[in-house]
Parts: structure tokens; sequence; C-alpha cells
């Protein structure tokens, strides 16, 4: 018999609140019984009496242990298996070893994970298995615990390396010397920047830690009620069955509060990370607002970072005005095909609707609602051009010195202005991305449904490609906002500390001269023209522009030869590459011409590389001139399915040497340009990409042929894949040892390396589940073994010498 204080105690209450049945009854019929009545009073005195003995013990413990009363009988400090603080910190030692200790339990857990083990505990392997997962869980709770203190340690160490750097009394972290660019200051002000979104972002998720803190810490304390009523009624149940069943269920809760300590544990850790990254981010942001500072009083007029600054916007707005001119011809087909659809819409019945025309009608208006949009786009993003170029001037204005105060009040004035209307048009262009966004969701739902017609899903589809377009365009615009926003913003600062510390005249230095030395500085001498540091860079700028521009203008003309005489891809890409290595030529020649440097200079290199082709290129030669002969006579073409050496794969391209080609692998083989003129090679597809596949099959005999005949061709007549024209044929090929062996052939179309495969593999599952539905058996080796059964077997038992 179980004596410890809980059980006395309740056997005691037991007794004590045990009435009859008639007892109950005569109290709720109102009976007057002095018996009933007198063992009320008894039960009233009984829980007044204990109520009281055990206010006492609480606050006698409180007072002993100097523990609140709240705390006393909360979750903290409980007697289960979690007691004591469930957020208590422990070492990276002992989280190291309860990981170890658990790993052995996760084991013998995953061990016991099985019928027997279940049939004994009177439970089943479901059971088991959430066993085994809350035991991983409280795992990998440690884990993250371990991973989080770690992350501690380092942010202490970040931390305290920051308030060092703030308590230096030199500048920190800037390696650049003074003076400054206006670049440069944009740069420090982008850091700030990022340490004040850094410390929003660690705010806001301190916050959030805490309500999952409060989540979890309500998952320990209602644990702990549950382990501890478990408990209570696993001391006072006797049947060993039953406790069977409550030990596991004790169990189970006991390693649900393990858990929910360990992630109080977790949350704590973790809370307390994001608010050191809330302290680094504010000592960041202090240490970058010093950097900020000094580089602001050192900063100097920068014709060079001024003139780079406008030359990337004319750049930006030499493209913009290229993109008008393209997207006014757009429109304007757009607008003359979206007129059609709609006569084409306009002359369909009304009483039989017609969705292929309603269909073309909404793609072509879509096109031309989505030009129109890009457009308006564009011109507003050169006008925002135009805005930055003055900014941009302002600034240096500012930074020179040029700038009266009276006009720092007007520019501060017409850029607010500018800024709340850049913020009108952000909010018009981010509702408009929700709208498009939700225009696209529409579409795909509608492409996705069953029984639409495949040109009614052809002009969908075309809707949804404009409706992306539109996307695409308006996310570049609130990009092109939000850079000028931040711009504006940024020379609004400056204006404002200007007109604080407009008596304070900075210093610019003077460094035209010594750019202007550098500049003429003669690098060499060649047949009296001075080869100097600007025409140098003037050679480097025009072979960099050169060869960009080149291959920007051969790839056009490509695109355009392509479109307009309709070559093959392979003559286009020879024609391309002739063209490009002369276009290279000539920019080399004029680069030098510039410099002038002669060609004389490189006279010998002739000599060499006329020695070096007599000796040692030979296969060189070969592999080129063979490649310009293939791309002459095009035996293999760009997009050809080949087979080479025993690999199928895909040609790529067909370079100078060799010719690059694809595998269904992934994988690209180098096949020398000699190869393909000296050696058998397989082109699939050198006219069409049409070929004819077989598959064979084998039945068992006495199989109906002409059923078999009729379900092959139904088959393949049912593949979309297979061609109808030419016809599919069936050949009943062979009486073979154990089959009827019949092979059907059809045409199919590959474009890819495993379409044959795919295809023939398709209709092999086919045939065999339509035989299965048919009764037809597909045969199988098999040999059939005939006994003479006229008279008896005779067995006889021969001794060793009586068998040799």
């Amino acid at each position: 018999m179980n004596k410890t204080p809980a059980n006395i105690l309740r056997r005691r209450m037991t007794n004590t609140c045990r009435l009859r049945r008639p007892d109950i009854l005569g109290l709720f019929r109102g009976d007057d019984h002095d018996g009933l009545r007198r063992r009320c009073k008894g039960i009233g005195q009984a829980f007044a009496g204990w109520g009281a003995l055990f206010l006492v013990l609480c606050f006698w413990t409180a007072g002993v242990t100097g523990i609140p009363p709240s705390v006393w009988a909360g979750a903290e400090n409980s007697t289960g298996p979690a007691g004591g603080n469930a957020a208590q910190m422990i070492s990276e030692a002992e989280i190291t070893e309860k990981l170890k200790n658990l790993e052995k339990r996760i084991e013998i857990s995953v061990v016991a994970e099985n019928e027997q083990t279940a049939g004994q505990k009177g439970l089943t392997q479901a059971d088991l298995s959430e066993r085994t997962n809350k035991l991983r869980a409280v795992h990998s709770a440690y884990e993250r615990l371990l991973t989080a203190l770690k992350k501690k340690a380092s942010q202490q160490g970040e931390e305290a390396l920051l308030r060092e750097k703030l308590q230096a009394e030199k500048q920190t972290g800037i390696i650049q010397e003074p003076p400054y660019t206006l670049s440069f200051y944009d740069s420090i002000l982008d850091d700030l920047r990022a340490a004040a979104q850094q410390k929003e972002t660690a705010g806001l998720a301190a916050a959030l830690s805490r309500k999952a803190l409060e989540d979890v810490t309500l998952r320990f304390e209602k644990a702990q009620k549950e382990w501890r009523g478990l408990k209570d009624e696993l001391d006072a149940v006797p049947g060993k069955e039953t406790r069977r069943k409550l030990e596991w269920e004790w169990g189970g809760a006991e390693v649900e509060t393990e858990l929910a300590k360990a992630l109080i544990t977790v949350e704590t850790v973790n809370r307390d990370n994001l608010l050191h990254q809330v302290k680094i981010a504010e000592l960041r942001a202090d240490l970058e607002e010093r950097k900020l500072n000094w580089v602001r009083a050192n900063l100097h007029f920068d014709e060079t970072d001024l003139k780079k600054q406008l030359d990337a916007i004319s750049a930006r707005r030499s493209d913009f005005e290229k993109r008008v001119g393209k997207l006014i011809r757009k429109q304007n087909e757009a607008q003359a095909a979206w007129l059609t659809a709609q006569e084409r819409l306009k002359r369909a019945d009304k009483d039989k609707p017609n969705p292929v025309a309603e269909a073309t009608f909404r793609a072509r208006e879509a096109w031309l609602k989505s030009y129109q949009a890009a457009l308006e786009q564009t011109e507003d993003m050169l006008r925002q051009l135009g805005h930055q170029e003055g900014l941009w001037k302002l600034r240096y204005g500012l930074v020179k010195g040029e700038v009266r105060h009276e006009d720092l009040v007007m520019h501060s004035q017409e850029i607010e202005n500018h800024l709340a209307s850049v913020n009108r048009m952000m909010s018009v262009q981010q509702s408009s991305q929700t709208n498009l966004q939700s225009q696209i969701i529409a579409l795909e739902k509608k492409l996705s449904e069953d029984g639409l017609e495949s040109a009614v899903a052809g002009h969908v589809s075309h809707q949804k490609k404009a409706v992306q377009y539109s996307v695409e365009g308006g996310l570049e615009y609130i990009s092109s906002l939000l850079a000028t926003e931040e711009l504006d913003r940024r020379v609004i600062h400056e204006i404002d500390f200007r007109l604080e510390r407009f008596d304070l005249k900075e210093k610019v230095r003077d460094v035209g001269g010594w750019i202007g030395k550098v500049w003429d500085f003669e690098v060499w001498v060649i047949d009296n023209h001075a080869v100097t540091v600007k025409k140098l860079l003037v050679a480097l700028f025009i072979l960099v522009i050169g060869i960009l521009a080149a291959k920007y203008f051969l790839r056009a003309i490509s695109r355009r030869l392509l479109a307009f005489t309709q070559l093959k891809e392979t003559t286009a890409s020879a024609i391309l590459k002739m063209l490009t290595f002369s276009a290279y030529l000539l920019v080399l020649l004029f680069a030098m011409r510039m410099v002038n440097l002669p060609l004389g200079a490189f006279a010998f290199l002739g000599g060499a590389v006329a020695i070096g082709v007599g000796f040692g290129a030979q296969n060189l030669i070969n592999n080129f001139i063979s490649g310009f002969i293939m791309m002459a006579e095009r035996p293999i073409s760009i997009g050809d399915l080949i087979e080479v050496e025993g690999s199928l794969g895909k040609v790529e391209d067909i370079g100078a040497r060799c010719t690059r080609v694809r595998t269904g692998e992934n994988i690209r083989i180098l096949v020398p340009n000699s190869s393909f003129l000296e050696k058998n090679i397989t082109n699939w597809t050198i006219s069409d990409k049409k070929i004819r596949a077989k598959i064979q099959v084998g039945v068992i005999y006495g199989s109906p042929v002409q059923e078999v005949k009729r379900l092959l061709l139904q088959v393949v007549g049912e593949s979309q894949k297979v061609l109808k024209d030419p016809e599919p044929f069936v050949l009943f090929c062979d009486f073979g040892d154990n089959s009827l062996v019949f092979e059907v052939h059809f045409w199919i179309v590959v474009h890819k390396i495993l379409d044959r495969r795919l295809i023939e593999s398709s209709v092999r599952f086919r045939i065999d589940a339509v035989f299965r539905d048919a009764g037809i058996v597909i045969a199988f080796p098999q040999r059939d073994v005939h006994l003479d059964a006229h008279k008896p077997l005779e067995f006889r038992l021969l001794r060793d010498d009586e068998g040799a």
C-alpha cells in the first residue's frame, strides 16, 4: 500500500465524501434525513479543513524559500519531470549530453516499433511511432537551442567589436582617404539605411518572439498539469492492465513536458538573440552615422563623378528613346490587329457565340493595352531621368557652394512636390500590379479548364503573355520611381543640412591640374607621334565599345536574316561567325590606328603563324576547313538529332574547330568537325522530324490473330503522338518458339532526344492494358515436357558401380 501524503489525503477525502445511493436520491428529493445532513456537514468541514491546511503549507513554503506564492503555484516550480525554472539556461556541454541521451532513447523507441511490443503494451504501432516522433521533436529543439547559443556568442563578439569601434577616437571603417565624392557619400547612406532596416526587422521579430514564448509557456503549463493528473491516477490505480495504459500516457505527458521546456528555452534564447540584433543594428547605425558625418565634412566637387552619373543617365535616356520608337510601332501594329479582331467579332453570329473570335479579340486588346501602358511608363521614365539629371547637378552645386540661400528654399519646395507626385504614382502602380496578378490567376484558371478548345487556349495563353509583359514593365517602372524617390529624399536632406549650416563654407580641392597632367602623360613615341594616356584610354574605349557594338549589331543582323531570308539556323550561324571575325579585326585595326601603333610591328607574327601551320596545326586547319564545308553542305544542322559512336544527342553549335552535341544525360560531347566528313554519322532529322518506330509483341498460341491486329492498330491510333499519315500497320512476323510474333509500325515526330523512347514506352503501357482487358496473354519463354504414361514408370536403385 502506497502511504504517500497525497494518497492518504485522497483516501480520507474519498471515505468522507462517500454517500449511499438513497442518501443522494433523498438529497435531490428534498427528504429531511438527519444522517444525510450530518454527512453533508462532515463533507463541508473536511473541505474547509484541508483547504486551510493547503493554504498554510503554500504560504509557509513561500516564506521559507523566498518565492512568491503566485510563482510557487505556477509551472516554474513544478514537481514534475521538468520542475524548476522552465526557461533556465544550460551550457553547450549539457545540451550535447542531452542530445546523446535523446539519440539513445530514439534508437530504443525505433527498435520497439513492432507488433510484438505494441501487443505487450496494449497499444498500436501508430502510438509507438508517435512517441518516437515526439522524442525526435525534443532532439530537434535541443539542436536549435545549441545553434541559438552559438549565434548568441557570435553576436556578443560582434557587439563588443562595434562598441570598441565607437569608442575609438579615429574614424574607423573607412579605408579611402578624403576628399570624397557624392557616389561614395551615397554608399554610406545605403549602409545607414540597411542598418535602420535591420533594426526595424529585428524589432518586429522580437515582438513576434514574445508571443511565441507566451504560447510555449502555456503549452508547458498544460503539459505539466496533465502530467500531474496522470501521476495521481497512476498512484491510485492498483490494476496491472489499467496501470500499463496509464504509465504509457504518463510517459507521453512527460515527453511533452520535456519538449515544452526545451521550446521555452529555445524561444528565450532566440528572443535574446533578436534583442542583441537590435542592439547591434543600433551600434552599426551609430557607426554609419559617424562615417556619414565624416564623409559629409570632406565632400568635394568631382567633375569626373558628375560626368559619370550624367553619362549613365544619358545612356539610359538613349535606350528609352529607342524603346519609345519600338513601342510606337508595336502599338500601331497591335491597334491594327485589334481593329481586325473587333470587326471579326462583330461579324460573328449573335445567336451562336464564337469563342475563338472572342478570345482573339481579348488577346489583341490585352496587347494593345500593354503597349499603351509600356509607352506611357517609358515616357514617364524619360521624364524622371531628366529630373534625376537636374538633381545630380544640384547636388554637386551644393558641394561646390554655387547655390544661393534663396534658391535652396525654392529647390526644396519643388523637390517635395515632385516627391509627393512620385508617391502617388507608386500607389497607383502597386494597385495596378495587384490587378494584373489577379488577371494572370484568372487566365491560368481558364487554361486549366477541361474541354477548352486548342485555338481558344492559344489565344488565352497569348493574352496571359500580354498581361505578364505589363507586369514586367510595371516592375521596372516602380524600380525607376523608387530610385527617383530615394534621390529626392537625399537631396532634400542635403538642402536642409545646408540651410542649417549655410554660413560654413566647404573647401574644394583643385585637382584639375593634376588630372590634366596625368591625362597628357606620354607613354611612348612611335614615328614622332606621342602615345598619351588619353589616347590609350580612348583606344581601349573604342576597342571595348566597338566589340560590344559589333556583337549587338551582328546579333540583330542574325535575327533579321532568320526572319526575312528564311535561312536555316546553321547558315545564319556561319555567316554570323565570319562577320564577327571581320568586325573584330576592323575594330582592332581602328583602335591601333588611334594610338599610331604601326602594323609592321606584327610582321614577324605572320611568319611564326605560317611555320606553326606547317608543322603543328594540320589537324586544326583540317577541322577548321571541315567546319566551313559542313556549314556550306549542311549534312549536319543545329538542332538535328544525330548518333555519334553509339551516343544519341542534339547538335547545339557548329564551331570553327568542333561541334558541340548534347546527349539526353545533359552531357556535352565535343566532336571534331573532320569526324563528320570521314566517319558514318546517323542523322535522324536531316530532312524532317518524322521517323518510323516499331514495337514487337508476342502472344501465346491460340490467340485470335485478327483481334490482336485490331487491338494493336487501335492502341497506336489512340495515341496523340502517333501520326495518322502514313498510316500505322501490323506485321505477323513469325511463329516463334514460344509465341506468335507481331510488329506494329507507326510514324512519329521527334523534337527531343527521348521523344522516341517515351512514345514507344507509352504505347507499350497501353498495349499491356488493352491486351489484359481483352483476355489476350502476352507470351513468355516456356517448354512443354510430355511423358509417355501408357505403362507404369520403372524405378530401380543402383549401386555406384552399377550406375557407372
